[in-house]
């Protein structure tokens, strides 16, 4: 049976049984997760990490690494032996970070910016030898209009320490907009031979091992957008390739809304302009 704060991602999961020692440990820490999530719940002691607070790979600030999992009562463990990222574990994340302080209907309508409290969060999506778990969320100290920085640096986890591949980051828009230009193009980063940090399209370790599915095929990496209002959220995704998904609720399925690619300026870089789309992309 699985504990609280897990969920079977599908009939051919992983039950959490077993009688090896490494088993039994794993399930008496699972154990103790859901009991420290609800004391987290009722001290309200921690939402979300900030940047300056978190560990850098090689001390770049850009290369921040987060803590794992999320200790959030909403946002489970997923127990899956799918290649691919499970919606159990991705719709649950993307609810959650709305409800974060600033996170959505913080826009001011006589501007139409975003106000001073509004806030963007970031957070990753792994895995781990045995299940799908999500980064605590990332709120930059400085500027709260500013977006938020995925942790490229990778995860930390409570249980599997460092080095775990990394599937793609989801994060929040606190105006209802649409993905950015910048958004479209920030995925997993690995560090290459020439010490240059780069992007790649699939899901990685920061070391550049690389995750495969059971065929030995290389797993692409998606990102993922919670935007809308609180009592209407609109949940996005896409993949290096430009194709934006939306959640439908109707048909519990991500729908295909259109190819977009990000825009830029040798100027005034991407965040000078939206993504162009075809079809173009409405609400």
């Amino acid at each position: 049976m699985l504990m609280r704060g897990t969920t079977l991602a599908d009939s051919q999961g992983r039950g959490l049984g077993g009688g090896s020692i490494r088993s039994r440990i794993y399930r008496m820490r699972r154990l103790f997760i859901p009991m420290l999530t609800l004391i987290l719940a009722c001290t309200g002691s921690r939402l979300y990490y900030l940047r300056t607070e978190l560990p850098n790979l090689e001390g770049s600030l850009d290369q921040a690494v987060a803590p794992g999992p999320w200790m959030h009562e909403n946002v489970p463990i997923v127990v899956s032996d799918t290649a691919s990222v499970p919606d159990d574990l991705v719709l649950p994340t993307l609810r959650a970070l709305m409800t974060l302080p600033g996170a959505a209907d913080a826009c001011d309508t006589n501007t139409g910016y975003p106000r001073p409290d509004a806030a963007e969060y970031c957070v990753a999506i792994y895995r781990t030898p045995e299940d799908w778990r999500v980064s605590w969320p990332i709120r930059d100290l400085t500027g709260e209009r500013s977006s938020c920085k995925p942790p490229f640096g990778g995860v930390e986890d409570a249980d599997f320490g460092r080095d775990l591949p990394v599937f793609g980051f989801a994060h929040n828009h606190p105006c209802a907009t649409l993905m950015s230009s910048p958004d479209l193009v920030a995925f997993p980063e690995l560090k290459t031979g020439e010490g240059f940090w780069v992007v790649v399209s699939y899901a990685t370790s920061p070391s550049g091992r690389l995750a495969r599915d059971s065929q030995g095929q290389l797993i692409p990496a998606w990102a993922w957008l919670a935007t809308g209002h609180k009592d209407e959220p609109r949940f996005y995704r896409w993949n290096p390739a430009g194709e934006v998904f939306r959640w439908s609720e109707d048909t519990k399925s991500w729908e295909f809304q259109a190819i977009c690619q990000p825009q830029s300026s040798g100027m005034f870089g991407t965040r000078a302009f939206s993504p162009r789309c075809s079809p173009e992309l409405k609400w």
